[in-house]
């Protein structure tokens, strides 16, 4: 038969074992990881525990072959510090996940007595430990859990959001580009017409008049440029600062990718899907199941300390005998944070039906936006830019023929350079409009287009 010395060493074995948890954060960076990728189709992501080398070696290869849309988001979500910052959050949410599920350290009480008439000292103690642990502990690691996975959604969300940051700037730095181009051949078609307004003066066949114009003109055109060309280095500084890159860096980007034919589902579907795979809509529902469990734990907790041990005196001789110290709720019955808990669960419920409503109407005015987007591009595309530019070469035939003055030339000069721009603006319309799509959605959109069925919309 075992001593009771022995059975109290077992306990304290038991007790010491139970504390010897190790916080291990691996896991749940893989989830986020995993949730990330498949929101945003990146084949690569930053993890805080892998080798930052290896990172490091994957955004330089990113960099040197030239970004398109896609390499774009990647470095992003590989280099970005602030997505890398969010990180952590993560990995202090898994430290509490396993604080939660901890018993309460267990108190050794000791008293020492020495008789004044001398003699032998009088010893008191006792070691307790909570008895309510074997029924809190389970509700705490119920709400740290539903927290838990409110923050791998939150962040994967963060990155979602950056995803989508990135790809609106690299379409912005991409057109500024482009529209540098345009404008560079608008001067030389200004410059061109100057040339031919003073050959005309030379010839005596058109007056000062008209090749001043002309030379307003291309000094007009010359400014232009210079501003395209500033907006443009602003434009690739700011998709710079989102990938996490260097201000001077020399960023080579790739053309935009040409507007899809491809079908994307009706905008009901887009709304079930967005139901199911967006972000925010998950981590408001994991912020409401936690509100919910944090109730439920709170109303457990009328009786908050219940601690059962074992004590022992020595007088003449030892006694040893059981022990128990309760906290009465005579006063405090944690009314108030039982109230406390209601309004907050009740108030995540209200969040997660707003978040639902704002997620209906981004698809709703993204799909809207794409398909206005498209129409407008095919008028661009198969009249204005066409009828522009035969304008042109019409009224610079006809002033070199002496027919009409310079004044029309530099009219169908203009519209010529408003529908270039306009139809590269609509072109970024379009493409930023379909990023809207898969941000509204929480799903890339490849994934979009194969879930396509017949009697979809084409774009």
């Amino acid at each position: 038969m075992p001593s009771r010395g022995s059975a109290l060493a077992c306990v304290l074995g038991l007790l010491l074992s139970a504390g010897c948890e190790t916080v291990d954060p691996g896991p749940d960076y893989d989830r986020a990881v995993s949730e990330i990728r498949r929101a945003t189709g990146a084949a690569e992501v930053f993890h805080p525990d892998a080798d930052a080398a290896r990172s490091a070696s994957r955004v330089t290869a990113l960099l040197e072959g030239g970004l398109g849309l896609t390499e774009a988001v990647e470095v992003g979500l590989l280099n970005n510090p602030l997505l890398q910052a969010a990180f952590h959050d993560v990995g202090m949410a898994s430290a509490d996940r396993v604080q939660a599920g901890l018993f309460t350290n267990p108190s050794l009480d000791a008293l020492f007595r020495f008789p004044a008439s001398g003699g032998s000292a009088e010893i008191e103690g006792g070691l307790f430990a909570s008895l309510l642990d074997l029924w809190q502990v389970p509700d705490r690691e119920r709400v740290a859990d539903r927290a838990l996975e409110q923050r791998i959604l939150k962040l994967a969300q963060e990155a979602t959001l950056l995803a989508a940051g990135i790809r609106v700037a690299y379409i912005d730095a991409v057109t500024t580009r482009k529209l540098v181009e345009i404008l560079a051949q608008h001067r030389a078609i200004a410059e061109g017409l100057v040339e031919l307004a003073e050959s005309r003066l030379e010839a005596a066949a058109a007056t000062v008049i008209d090749a001043n114009l002309a030379r307003l003109e291309q000094s007009a055109t010359v400014v232009a440029l210079r501003d395209a060309e500033f907006a443009a280095e602003d434009a690739t500084r700011s998709l710079g600062a989102l990938l996490g890159l260097p201000g001077d860096l020399d960023l080579r980007l790739g053309p935009l990718p040409e507007p899809s034919a491809r079908a994307l589902p009706p905008v009901e579907e887009l709304e079930r899907i967005a139901g199911e795979a967006r972000l925010d809509i998950r981590a408001a529902e994991a912020a409401l199941a936690e509100a919910e469990a944090e109730l439920e734990r709170q109303r457990q907790l009328v009786w908050r300390r219940v601690d059962v041990g074992v004590g022992a005196e020595r007088d003449d001789g030892w006694s040893v005998g059981p022990g128990v110290r309760l906290e009465l709720p005579v006063f405090d019955q944690n009314q108030a944070q039982i109230s406390r808990a209601l309004e907050h669960s009740r108030r995540r419920e209200k969040i997660l039906g707003a978040i639902r409503i704002e997620a209906a109407r981004e698809v709703r005015s993204a799909d809207a936006r794409l398909a206005a987007a498209f129409d407008t591009i095919a008028i661009y595309r198969d009249e204005v830019l066409s009828l522009a530019e035969e304008t042109l070469e019409q009224t610079r035939s006809s002033y070199q023929a002496g027919k009409t003055t310079i004044l029309p030339v530099i009219e169908a000069q203009r519209q010529v350079l408003d529908a270039r721009r306009d139809y590269a603006l609509r072109l970024e319309q379009a493409a930023t409009a379909l990023s809207d799509v898969e941000r509204a959605t929480g799903t890339p959109r490849e994934v979009l287009f194969d879930r396509s069925s017949e009697g979809d919309h084409q774009r």
